[in-house]
């Protein structure tokens, strides 16, 4: 570590995110310490990781989880603490157990909020005069009548993640396979076709020190990206700088854009943490700068990078809807020539570890009920229960 680096906390610790977020913070001359509910974490054996903590798990223990990391920041003097999923909202909540010499890399509970909330991040379209799609809440049965859409639309709730559970349904359709939660209603959207694309941010005070824009490429189920190249768009970054600028924001920051070539470009909804796209960086672009605010030109990947999260492609890149037209010809070249997010030259053992790692989140699965996919991140979502 250099002597202007800092020791900087990464949350959720199992994510190929926060892996690379770690070695790219590391290759700046930063000691970096992970945190996570599991103890087999793949950031845990990287060579990029100086220190591994368990913690109790943000979604079912929230104040014990953020008590214990304002113990282990203040323990080992930790200067920055970067949430990476929905733990970023918890911890917005929490924000006064830490000490104030170190600093929490979001905003405040009422802004990440309205930005997670997909109905209040379309209604904070609206106040703002921004384009959206046609939108609407509704929280019972009762409610699904005065639905008015004249075409296809998306039903999905206001607290959701990684496309899970988005249903294209059609006007008169009874959806009577709906269950409602009281604390998350359900979001119906116009379904619109076009080009697709995701981005990431790093932002402070409301000022873009790095940005990433990407297409949909190979994806889970069409919509959750398994590989990311990087494309300059330059409408979709005017859009992000001048929405950003409107907020403050402070954090990491996504939004999912669609592309129509008659009508324009839509954003579909915003994902206020990290997102894949920090995974395009190399370690000479020197992301690490942005997260302090230290670069004066903006950060970007560069245009040659094409990676993929190969353990993904294998599990579910191979399938029709994540291939998305390409043959299977074409998916068994990318496989060989895309660079993988997990083993990297230099840093192998948590590729090593996957087959241990992915044990562990099965045996997650198993306890809360739920999918592969669902089950890697259950015990860190957040679906709008107040602490």
């Amino acid at each position: 570590m250099t002597s202007s680096g800092k020791h900087v906390l990464i949350t959720f610790g199992r994510s190929f995110l926060s892996l690379n977020l770690a070695r790219l913070l590391a290759a700046g001359g930063h000691r970096v310490t992970t945190v996570d509910s599991i103890p087999v974490a793949i950031t845990r054996v990287s060579n990029a990781v100086t220190g591994f903590h368990k913690v109790p798990p943000p979604k079912f223990a929230p104040q014990e989880y953020c008590r214990e990391l304002a113990r282990i920041v203040r323990a080992e003097s930790v200067d920055m603490v970067i949430p990476i999923h929905e733990e970023t909202d918890v911890l917005s909540m929490m924000q006064g157990l830490f000490p104030a010499e170190c600093q929490l890399f979001l905003s405040d509970f009422e802004l990440e909020n309205r930005l997670h909330n997909k109905f209040e991040f379309q209604a904070m379209l609206d106040e703002r005069g921004v384009p959206t799609l046609k939108y609407a809440q509704f929280a019972s049965r009762a409610e699904i009548a005065g639905l008015d859409f004249d075409g296809p639309f998306a039903v999905k709730q206001v607290y959701s993640r990684g496309s899970q559970k988005v249903h294209k349904v059609y006007p008169g359709d009874p959806m009577d396979w709906l269950e409602f939660d009281d604390d998350n209603p359900w979001l119906a959207q116009q379904w619109l076709h076009g080009d697709r694309y995701c981005t990431y941010s790093v932002v402070r005070d409301g000022k873009i020190f790095a940005h990433a824009t990407y297409p949909v490429g190979y994806a889970i189920g069409g919509s959750s990206c398994l590989s990311f190249t990087n494309v300059h768009h330059q409408g979709i970054f005017d859009w992000v700088t001048d929405f950003l600028a409107d907020t403050s924001f402070t954090g990491q920051v996504g939004f999912d854009f669609i592309d129509h070539p008659d009508d324009g470009l839509y954003t579909i909804e915003c994902n206020p943490r990290a997102t894949s796209g920090i995974m395009m960086f190399r370690p000479h672009n020197r992301v690490d700068q942005a997260f302090f605010g230290t670069n004066d030109e903006l950060i970007t990947p560069d245009d040659d990078v094409e990676r993929m999260i190969k353990i993904g492609m294998a599990l579910y890149g191979w399938r029709a809807d994540a291939r998305q037209g390409r043959t299977m010809k074409q998916y068994f070249h990318d496989m060989r020539t895309f660079d993988d997010v997990i083993g990297v030259p230099g840093d192998r053992k948590p590729g090593v570890l996957l087959p241990a790692a992915y044990a562990g989140i099965l045996r997650s699965c198993v306890k809360y009920r739920v999918g592969l996919a669902e089950g890697f991140m259950h015990d860190h979502e957040w679906d709008g229960h107040t602490i």
